[in-house]
């Protein structure tokens, strides 16, 4: 192991000579610079998260992400067996506290650390001690867009609840997920209304009448590339275009996705679902794969087939795929609350934002000083929102 790679190290436990659990505080060099231990615990996670991948990872360092960014890993002997990436920000409660905040961006949908299910306990009890060291330049985390029901957060909270660490969650929301289970004919029946699957036939017939539909499915190679590349024209003629919001609206964005979505030489890292007429991309859904689940982090369609409701036609070949073809476990939408796609998928997930003072005895005085200072920037913040949204439309 290069230790120039490490500006922290130190030991958390030793179980025997050959059992030394230890952490390093790496920052975006050392990030970059980890072996292919990196993937051996993506291959391994408890629970998926294809945002900490090393590709997707790489490409927003590369790309989108300006802040010095810190990440910290737990090591048993040389097997990498957890990785938070964080942020600090001294700004966040108007310099009074400095917070340390798992690492999310624009185009992130969840911080869920990265914990090797084969030494999972030990990984999380050496994660918190971590986190309430010095090292680390706060012990009070946000960590946005748990999955609060998923087998991290619930071994997070039992440790937690033996140190008698206080939490809190904020702006709790259900998430759609799809899991492959059952036939294409029962889900519809089950899961989609009546009314609803009338009008997906009869757009399904209008956009039959203009032309050849087909649906296509790439994870490689030029074809792939290809999709990324109709993708970007479509989103940009979208309304994220006319709003600059769209990923081919500047040099940096285009460069991410080109490099976060297309062609890396990794399996199955990225599918793009294609659906066509007369051969002419119409819609597109981007999903990143991490193990058997796969994050629908991006999806488009041609306005001038908005009649025709493209994207849900779309949707419905999605789902049949995932039910028949068995290339997947599960999909997480990676939708915010109220999305459409609820109304169309099978399962749900809460998902939180979690405020965690990792300092044993810190006192319950603080952590509600501070809980109650995120409750109010939260209010300012959703205050400020609205009225931008009035002024914009």
């Amino acid at each position: 192991m290069n230790m120039a790679l490490t500006p922290q190290t130190f030991s958390q436990a030793a179980t025997s000579e050959e059992n030394v659990t230890t952490t390093r505080i790496l920052d975006a060099a050392g990030l970059r610079a980890l072996g292919p231990e990196w993937e051996e615990l993506t291959e391994h996670a408890l629970e998926e998260n294809a945002y900490y991948c090393r590709h997707y990872s790489e490409a927003l360092l590369n790309h989108i992400e300006e802040r010095p960014l810190k990440a910290i890993t737990i090591w048993r002997d040389a097997k990498l067996i957890a990785l938070l990436p964080f942020v600090s920000n001294r700004r966040h409660w108007a310099g009074l506290k400095s917070l340390n905040q798992a690492w999310t961006t624009d185009y992130t949908t969840t911080s869920i650390p990265l914990i090797d299910k084969r030494w999972a306990e030990e990984a999380v009890s050496a994660l918190l001690n971590t986190m309430a060291a010095g090292e680390t330049g706060s012990s009070l985390w946000l960590l946005p867009n748990i999955n609060l029901e998923g087998v991290v957060n619930r071994k997070l909270k039992a440790e937690m609840s033996d140190r008698g660490l206080p939490s809190k969650v904020y702006d709790p929301f259900d998430r759609a997920i799809l899991t492959s289970r059952g036939s294409f004919e029962d889900h519809m029946k089950e899961h989609v209304s009546k009314k609803r699957r009338k009008d997906l036939r009869r757009n399904r017939k209008r956009l039959d009448a203009l032309g050849e539909v087909t649906w296509t499915a790439h994870e490689s190679g030029p074809e792939l590339d290809d999709a990324i590349d109709h993708f970007l024209r479509i989103e940009a003629s979208g309304w994220k275009g006319k709003r600059g919001t769209a990923l081919d609206c500047s040099d940096r964005t285009r460069a991410f996705a080109k490099e976060a979505f297309g062609d890396c030489g990794a399996t199955n890292a990225t599918r793009a679902d294609v659906l066509r007429l007369d051969g002419k991309p119409v819609a597109i859904n981007l999903t990143m794969i991490a193990g058997d689940t796969g994050f629908t982090i991006k999806c488009a369609y041609d306005d001038a087939y908005r009649g025709q409701s493209v994207g849900l036609l779309l949707e419905e070949e999605m789902i049949r795929s995932v039910l028949e073809d068995d290339w997947i476990g599960r999909l997480d939408s990676s939708a915010v609350s109220g999305h459409l796609i609820t109304s169309f998928w099978n399962d749900r997930i809460e998902v939180g934002d979690i405020l965690i003072d990792a300092k044993p005895n810190a006192g319950s005085l603080r952590f509600r000083l501070f809980s109650s200072l995120e409750k109010l920037r939260r209010s300012a913040r959703g205050v400020a929102k609205d009225i931008f949204n009035r002024l914009r439309d």
